[in-house]
């Protein structure tokens, strides 16, 4: 998720009257996810429990089940190996607040997968991320108020694909913005938790036996002090199921895991217009 494009729907914290100062929940352009509206991101502090667990030794199997006598960092360390083991997952994002809507449904893969995004103010936008290009079709509700195009360009590009490369821009979104939260291991870093961390009680998420890993929302996130995030893990292989926050009025941010293993075919789409500007990529 692009903090351009938050800004531009009113979606950054800071815009709904309760928040700090810093950045939204990324996930997003794209990235989705998150925040959300892309999912979470933002880093913890060094010294936090969160923080020693972004990088699970890589010793420990991805599938390694857990149990309530883990420590609160190795059972989220575990979910992160898990998930940018992948191979590939389905990731559908949710994120309101009093500004309005945003969902993410993603497919994402190791090195690429395909994003559909939605807004309440009526933008639909799709991302591609294929052989480290990525191709991006949207209206003219996406393409201004999600990606932030001037309205002209927006309307002459509305419904075509558009191309963007490293050292490019779309609008206010440079090539990372738009690729950002796609493949598995960037929506990893958006599973972010401030400590100190808990365990909740075992629990059924999804329908599998799960267990969650608690902490304060980090500061990135740009929420109220009443914020907490709870990222919910399967105990039978550690994948994650559920991240969400909660305990801010009138806010709701929501990543769901499904389809683990799931097949997807992508194809970069023929005669994209390149968002520098020139010829045409002609597939």
């Amino acid at each position: 998720m692009t903090l351009a494009a938050l800004a531009g729907l009113g979606l950054l914290a800071g815009c709904t009257g309760g928040g700090s100062t810093g950045t939204t929940p990324a996930g997003s352009p794209a990235a989705s996810t998150a925040p959300v509206p892309t999912a979470p991101g933002g880093t913890a502090p060094a010294s936090s429990p969160a923080a020693a667990a972004s990088a699970p030794p890589a010793t420990a199997p991805a599938t390694t089940p857990l149990s309530p006598r883990q420590s609160p960092a190795a059972v989220l360390a575990a979910a992160l190996a898990a998930l940018k083991a992948g191979p590939a997952a389905h990731v559908d994002i949710s994120t309101t607040t009093s500004e309005g809507a945003i969902t993410f449904s993603d497919d994402a893969t190791a090195a690429g997968g395909r994003q559909l995004i939605s807004t309440s103010a009526g933008g639909d936008v799709t991302i591609l991320f294929i052989a480290g290009v990525g191709y991006v079709q949207a209206n003219v509700a996406g393409l201004v108020g999600f990606m932030q195009v001037p309205q002209s360009q927006a309307q002459s590009e509305a419904g075509s694909w558009i191309s963007i490369r490293p050292g490019e821009e779309l609008g206010q979104n440079d090539y990372d913005d738009v690729v950002d939260g796609i493949t598995l291991s960037s929506v990893a870093t958006e599973l972010t938790i401030a400590g100190p961390l808990t365990l909740t009680a075992l629990t059924t998420v999804a329908g599998q036996q799960a267990i969650g890993v608690q902490g304060r929302a980090p500061a990135s996130m740009q929420l109220p002090s009443t914020a907490r995030v709870t990222l919910y893990v399967a105990t039978s292989d550690a994948r994650p199921l559920r991240y969400q926050v909660s305990g801010v009025s009138g806010y709701t941010d929501q990543i769901t895991f499904s389809d683990w293993g799931e097949r997807l075919h992508l194809a970069a789409p023929p005669n994209a217009l390149p968002a520098a500007g020139g010829t045409p990529i002609v597939t």
